[in-house]
């Protein structure tokens, strides 16, 4: 398994490790829509892009569970899977990604634990020897 969840009293705490860091970005999306619905019932037939920039690693990883969060509450979008290029220019890094998915349809897709957002606490994103891991919470 590429993510688990750990104890938290309130909250839902991730725990994701991958040899790659775009690895990281695309296993935590995984991770976060598994805990809101039944993703092995999407199909990714229809495609969005994303773009983010950020002035860390930290921030960047924020931003994009925030922003895989906002296309699943503004846009009703469902996300299959998503395959993340990750680069660095003036020291600042930033994402491209493709994301697959389809419209949300709860009969289909099912309604587990709503997430209201990704938080700052007990965030961590480290490379340790050959690989990537990275720890967060989930407000719901």
């Amino acid at each position: 398994m590429v993510y688990s969840y750990l104890d938290h009293p309130s909250d839902v705490y991730v725990r994701v490790k991958n040899e790659t860091l775009e690895g990281i970005f695309e296993d935590a999306a995984r991770a976060t829509f598994d805990i809101m619905i039944e993703t092995s019932m999407v199909e990714g037939f229809i495609t969005l892009r994303a773009d983010i920039l950020a002035d860390d690693l930290q921030q960047l990883f924020y931003a994009w569970i925030d922003h895989l969060l906002y296309i699943f509450d503004a846009k009703s979008f469902a996300i299959h899977k998503t395959e993340v290029v990750i680069s660095e220019s003036n020291s600042r890094p930033s994402l491209t990604a493709k994301i697959y998915g389809e419209a949300y349809d709860p009969k289909k897709h099912g309604q587990k634990v709503a997430v209201k957002a990704m938080t700052y606490s007990l965030m961590r994103l480290n490379r340790l020897d050959d690989q990537w891991e990275a720890y967060f919470v989930l407000d719901i």
